[in-house]
């Protein structure tokens, strides 16, 4: 950057003085109207070919942006379809949890229970925790259990 600063600068003073030895050749040879309308033809040369650069500039812009537009539709077609399976995966896991949930009720309800009662009936165990509730085991319940067997 600092280098980029420098050649700046020296090419400013390079045409400063360049303008200023113009100027007073031109005073010295009586031409300064001419070299009047000689710099401001320059000028305006100078105006039209930046302005020319500008527009092509735009157009450039224009035509990035349409690209970009153009290359996020298919990005945002594939992330609509993975949101979808997303929603289906989580429906499906959620049906999946639901039977395993359902399952585990029954194996409590219909294999545990009887098992457990059936072992702790002749130890003499005189309170067992609710089996028939819709909630899984506790632990302190599970604890309970392991201490009798």
């Amino acid at each position: 950057m600092k280098g980029a600063l420098r050649a700046g600068i020296i090419a400013a003073v390079v045409v400063l003085l360049l303008a200023i030895a113009l100027i007073v050749l031109a005073a010295i040879f009586n031409f300064l109207l001419d070299l009047l309308y000689i710099t401001l033809i320059v000028l305006a040369a100078f105006s039209l070919i930046s302005t020319g650069f500008l527009i092509y500039t735009m157009l450039l812009l224009i035509q990035s942006i349409v690209t970009v537009r153009n290359e996020m539709r298919p990005l945002l077609a594939s992330v609509q379809e993975t949101v979808g399976i997303v929603k289906d995966t989580a429906k499906t896991a959620e049906h999946t949890a639901s039977t395993i949930g359902s399952t585990a009720q029954l194996t409590k309800e219909f294999a545990l229970a009887p098992s457990v009662r059936a072992v702790l009936w002749p130890h003499g165990a005189r309170s067992l925790p609710s089996f028939s509730s819709s909630t899984c085991f506790s632990l302190s319940s599970l604890a309970w259990l392991l201490r009798w067997v």
